[in-house]
């Protein structure tokens, strides 16, 4: 073999090993993908990003369909590709295609609606015509406004919401919790006990009703909230409106144990040690009135019962 000859064999070689190696998919050839995205009523679905991946490359390839919901990619190279389509609102479908040389049998994609948080949580039929987006908005800002005790705003957004979506009732609790905290009680039993009514399972709508009673003067809510606060669950407002249920009935060597407790809730809280300065003073034990007296006046000095303990304290012997 002549030397002109070997060097012709060997470009012949290296011409080969190239086109060997090479990705096919790389190489641009004539495949075109046509198609059409639609809902699952049939729908067109404008706007839809259609990708298309060749699995052995990284050659990839996006369009967007038209107001028909049409697509048309060309170019491909024959091979197994990655078909996926994704929209707003719609679940991501994903699909294998093969692409042939030359045109292709359309392909026809289904998109499901995405279900809101609304939907998952309550049902399609629950949020049938609403505005999930709009609505699951409208919670946020009133669950900002609630945590900012801006109570009126905090109102108003809970009975819009349940007004549309009365099926969200766990909302009740604190539309009923933001009625109390303005004062007004019997708004807030009547929010409470309609979560009752639709969720009897509730873990803690029965002691927000046994609350909002003692806080209206009803004594029988007393035993109910006596259990809630000997549990972990008690706040300070529990166990000092226990004590001035007792208080209030004149029995304060029943009283003095929940005050006691509501102080060790909150330390820096005035109202529990004032009250027991008072039953230590009606006792005739000044000592322990003068302490708690000035423990009033070390926590807030400047309070109602911070300058009426400077004032006690400046009487007694």
């Amino acid at each position: 073999m002549s030397r002109s000859e070997q060097i012709v064999r060997w470009l012949v070689m290296v011409v080969l090993a190239a086109a060997v190696t090479a990705p096919a998919a790389l190489a641009q050839g004539t495949g075109r993908i046509t198609g059409k995205i639609v809902d699952e009523d049939d729908k067109p679905v404008a706007g839809a990003t259609v990708r298309v991946e060749h699995q052995r490359s990284s050659r990839v390839a996006e369009a967007t369909t038209d107001s028909d919901g049409r697509f048309a990619m060309i170019g491909f190279a024959s091979g197994t590709f990655t078909y996926s389509v994704s929209a707003d609102g719609y679940r991501p479908n994903t699909a294998t295609i093969q692409v042939r040389q030359g045109q292709n049998r359309p392909v026809e994609t289904v998109l499901e609606r995405a279900l809101s948080n609304l939907a998952l949580q309550f049902g399609e039929e629950a949020v049938e015509g609403l505005d999930a987006e709009d609505i699951e908005r409208e919670i946020s800002a009133t669950n900002e406004a609630y945590t900012a005790r801006n109570w009126d705003a905090a109102i108003a957004g809970y009975t819009s919401v349940l007004e549309k979506l009365p099926q969200a009732s766990g909302l009740l609790l604190y539309l009923g919790a933001a009625h109390r905290a303005k004062g007004e009680n019997e708004e807030a039993l009547a929010a409470f006990e309609r979560l009752q009514a639709a969720d009897s399972t509730h873990e803690t709508v029965a002691a927000e009703i046994a609350r909002t009673k003692l806080v209206m003067g009803d004594p029988s809510a007393a035993a109910e909230l006596a259990a809630v606060a000997s549990g972990p669950d008690a706040s300070r407002e529990d166990l000092f409106n226990l004590g001035e249920m007792e208080f209030v009935k004149g029995d304060l060597d029943a009283a003095v144990p929940w005050y006691e407790k509501s102080a060790m809730a909150d330390p820096n809280w005035v109202l529990p040690p004032y009250k027991l300065a008072l039953i230590a003073l009606n006792k005739g034990d000044m000592e322990s009135a003068k302490q708690f007296f000035e423990q009033v006046i070390a926590i807030d000095p400047n309070s109602e019962e911070g300058v009426q303990a400077k004032s006690t304290l400046a009487a007694l012997p």
